[in-house]
């Protein structure tokens, strides 16, 4: 898993060059064919999105409104869950049908974040189709959410061996009487909860062929800060921010003035 964020995260920075000059290209072109015939007027939009995380994936929604053909200010919420660039999945090689666990992992993470953003157009498509180029950028609040890991711990009894879901802790649980992994969700009533505030940034990409649907593909940097800091996995520093790429697809709808 780390193996494979580690090259999705250089796939992004690969991908924004490409996709950069393909998008001078479209411009270019545009400027060729002559100006946007008449075009119909929206005031609104909401998406929803799906995020791949160079440290995890993610969901979001936004809502939004353009004051002018140009502009778009909005709110959005997303919700991503955090991968740690350490976690390596593994099973006990002395017990059969067992579910993997990540080694010295001690909670899971999340982040739920809600803000407010603006979005510039920079190249609009031409009355033949094309690609329609945003800018955008957004910060607000950004809430850590750690959930404790539990795991089926091994006990020798005079009846034999036996499994007992405990709170993962590195002094006494190791790799000789680590079972597995424990129920996902016991731990979520002592999840603690880390406030902080998130900064992001992006391009996307509207290729969609009806003026009233989007269809968008959108790259950019996401800047997460939380307090008090989250150690998420044992055996390492606990991080003071997080900072990834995404790649989303975004799908939604635009509304007229009097819709």
């Amino acid at each position: 898993m780390p193996y494979f964020f580690k090259n999705f995260n250089l796939a992004i920075r690969q991908g924004f060059l490409i996709i950069f000059f393909l998008s001078l290209l479209l411009i270019l072109k545009g400027q060729e064919r002559g100006a946007v015939e008449a075009e119909r007027v929206f005031v609104k939009e909401w998406n929803a999105t799906i995020k791949l995380h160079t440290n995890g994936f993610g969901v979001g929604f936004q809502h939004g409104r353009m004051p002018n053909y140009f502009d778009k200010h909005f709110w959005e919420v997303n919700f991503q869950y955090v991968i740690h660039p350490k976690s390596v999945r593994a099973r006990n090689p002395y017990y059969t049908g067992t579910s993997a666990y990540v080694y010295g992992k001690l909670v899971d993470l999340f982040l739920l974040r809600g803000g407010y953003g603006y979005q510039r157009t920079l190249h609009h498509k031409p009355y033949w189709g094309g690609v329609q180029i945003n800018y955008n950028v957004s910060g607000g609040f950004s809430l850590g959410m750690a959930m404790p890991i539990y795991l089926y711990i091994s006990y020798i009894t005079p009846a034999g061996y036996s499994q007992l879901s405990e709170q993962y802790d590195p002094a006494i649980h190791n790799i000789d009487n680590i079972v597995q992994r424990g129920p996902l969700l016991e731990g979520i009533f002592k999840t603690t909860f880390h406030p902080g505030f998130y900064l992001k940034s992006g391009l996307n990409f509207d290729f969609s062929k009806k003026e009233n649907i989007i269809h968008r593909l959108e790259i950019g940097l996401v800047f997460d800060m939380v307090f008090p800091v989250v150690q998420q996995m044992a055996y390492n520093k606990a991080n003071l921010f997080y900072l990834s790429g995404y790649l989303a697809y975004n799908i939604g709808k635009k509304k007229g003035l009097y819709e």
